[in-house]
Parts: C-alpha cells; structure tokens; sequence
C-alpha cells in the first residue's frame, strides 16, 4: 500500500498463472511508479504459490482462466478506479503524468490510453499497431494529452485488450460489466460493454504501457489450437449488449467480427480450419443476418462483407 497522497485513487488489478518472475519485475516497476493506491494480484492456481509483500493477494485452487482472474480481483478493489494489467506487460513514466491529468478530469467512466507494442518496435518504431493506429485517427485521437472520447463505436473495434483503460469501479459493478469466462478472448465482454455503458469516456495520447508479443505455447495470443473456437461463446455476452444499443454499434461489431475471425483464420492450426469456418457461417447466419437492415443503413459495406462471407 502506497503511503503518500496520490492524485487518481487507482488500483492495480494483475492475473498471473506461472509467471512469478514476470510478476516480480512488474511489481519492482509498479511500485518505483508510485501511482498505485491498491495492488492486488490474483494467483490463478500457479503450480507455486505466488507471494509477494504489501498486496492484496487472491489464490485460485485451480486455474480457473484470465477473464474470472480478473473479475476476482476487481472484487477486492476499494480505490476509486483499476487498471487491469498483465505481468508479462510494462508500464511506462506516462502513466503518472496520466494520473494527474484524469485527477482534475475526474469523474469519468473510463479513459482508453495510448500503447507501444513490441511488434512496432522491433521495427524501430514507437508506438500502436498500425491497424489500431488507423482507428485512433478515424476516431479523432490523437495529438492531445487527454480528450473527451466523441466515436466510442470506432474506438471499440480496436483490439480488445484489457490493459489500455483505466476504469471507474463502481462504474463497471453498477452495470455489472466484467470479463468472460472463455479461455480466450475473454476480454471482448469488457471492451464492448464498457464501451456501450460510458457516460463520459476519456481518450489519451500518452503511451503508459509497452504491450509485449512473446512466443510460445504459454501464452493466451499464440493459442492456435481447438480452443480459438470459443470466439463464438466470446462474442455471445457482447452481441447481448450490442443488440440492444442500436445501428450504430451492430455495424461497429460487423466490422470488427470479421477481422478478428480472419486473424485467427490465418493462424489456427490447419485441422480446425474448416471447423472454424462452419462455425462462422452459423454464427454470421443466426446474428448478423437479422442485423442487415440496421447493419446497411450505418455501413453498406460492411453489410456487403456479411453478405459476401455467408456466399
């Protein structure tokens, strides 16, 4: 627990599964940042129990996944708002210059911050993908330290990463808003409801974090196995609230859906190929379709896409 008065009530809320030497190197981070007012680190069933001094520690039995990791820890939350983060990620110095911006900005719902990811910066570059780049300034971010977010719908189909916001918390337990309980993607629940729910959002150029894209087996992004088909079950909980929130937000999701499903279509092991895509064709029928009309008023080509994928 952090002692001196800090400008934003923030916790930290941090799953980790087999990765003490990761959690180890961010918690040395976090607390030379002194922005944090809660840690709580959640040990989803680690083969060695994790331990560590002045956290909130919460210990699962057995790995019960990411997404409820991170819900159990939001649970212990008392600050006034969290930051969902992972142990093999880094913060940067920004995020205390962001703390004291949103402190004088506050109340919020949410603020959605700007990353580096380390894809981009093995090419000697700084920053965002290039993909969620374009969407930042399709939205009219960028170039200012901190704004009100005006194209919530744009900014939703950028990838869904947990990481990138700082949340109210009694925002996300009074609209009941959480991760899904999937093996992956189980974040797309938070990013769209939080999304659709905000009253005030906040969106910030300054890179507080440094998103870092390993190899490996271990990780949830290189998981190609059987397991990529429960993007189905992810997108179930977001398409019961993009429903109802109108055209605008159908055709947003019509046009994120498809590029995730190419994304795991060009990595899934070959021998659930054509699993997936029987798959998406039954879910694009029995969710998109009813969707055309409100779908074709907002974006008539991201109608033709639906219409095209389902020929």
């Amino acid at each position: 627990m952090i002692d001196t008065v800090l400008p934003l009530n923030l916790a930290l809320v941090v799953p980790v599964w087999n990765d003490a030497d990761g959690l180890a190197r961010l918690l040395v981070q976090v607390r030379r940042l002194g922005v944090f007012s809660q840690i709580v680190v959640v040990d989803d069933g680690s083969d060695v129990q994790v331990k560590a001094p002045d956290i909130t520690l919460i210990r699962h039995d057995t790995p019960q996944g990411a997404g409820p990791a991170r819900n159990a820890g939001l649970k212990a939350v008392t600050a006034s708002y969290v930051l969902f983060f992972d142990a093999d990620d880094a913060l940067t110095d920004e995020i205390r210059f962001l703390c004291a911006d949103l402190a004088e900005a506050a109340p919020f719902d949410f603020c959605l911050f700007a990353h580096a990811d380390s894809r981009v910066l093995s090419e000697a570059r700084w920053g965002q993908t290039d993909w969620d780049q374009r969407l930042w300034e399709e939205a009219g971010c960028g170039g200012r330290a901190l704004q009100e977010a005006m194209q919530l719908p744009v900014l939703a189909q950028t990838t869904n990463y947990p990481w990138n916001k700082i949340w109210r918390t009694a925002f996300l337990r009074d609209n009941d808003i959480g991760c899904g309980t999937t093996h992956v993607h189980q974040d797309m629940a938070l990013h769209w409801h939080g999304m659709i729910a905000a009253d005030r959002a906040l969106v910030s150029d300054r890179i507080c974090a440094l998103h870092q894209v390993h190899g490996g087996a271990g990780r949830l992004t290189n998981a190609m196995g059987r397991s990529r088909l429960e993007v189905f079950a992810a997108f179930s909980p977001v398409v019961d609230v993009v429903a109802p929130a109108g055209p605008v937000w159908k055709a947003a999701f019509a046009r994120y859906a498809p590029v995730l499903l190419d994304w795991i279509a060009s990595r899934i092991d070959p021998m659930h190929l054509d699993e997936l895509q029987q798959a998406e064709q039954d879910w694009l029928t029995a969710t998109m379709v009813p969707w055309l009309a409100d779908i074709a008023k907002i974006d008539p080509k991201a109608a033709e896409i639906i219409q095209s994928r389902l020929a």
